[in-house]
């Protein structure tokens, strides 16, 4: 009916969403150090975009680079601080995220 014709008044409109996960996210120290693949104490863009691909592989959702790159510049548009290329461990805040 809604796909076609216009929707009456009053009428009750429903929408069925499916949720393609729910889960903590990978705000933790645990994750920075699954992410820290050269142990230093910093992530760079490399690093989180391996992460990425990683994990939605593992979910068994590939994506191609250019979604990547998007979430991966999103990340480093609000941690990276002193915009210096990597996230040091004292810029990622498990706590000072809005998506939490």
């Amino acid at each position: 009916m809604a796909y076609v014709d216009p929707v009456p008044p009053n009428a009750t409109v429903v929408f069925e969403v499916e949720v393609y996960s729910v889960s903590r996210g990978p705000r933790s120290m645990e994750a920075f150090g699954e992410m820290d693949l050269d142990s230093d104490r910093s992530l760079t863009k490399d690093e989180v975009k391996a992460y990425l691909k990683l994990e939605y592989e593992k979910s068994g959702k590939p994506r191609d680079d250019p979604f990547y790159e998007k979430i991966m510049a999103d990340i480093f548009r609000k941690s990276d601080r002193d915009i210096d290329g990597v996230i040091s461990a004292k810029e990622y805040n498990i706590y000072d995220h809005d998506e939490l």
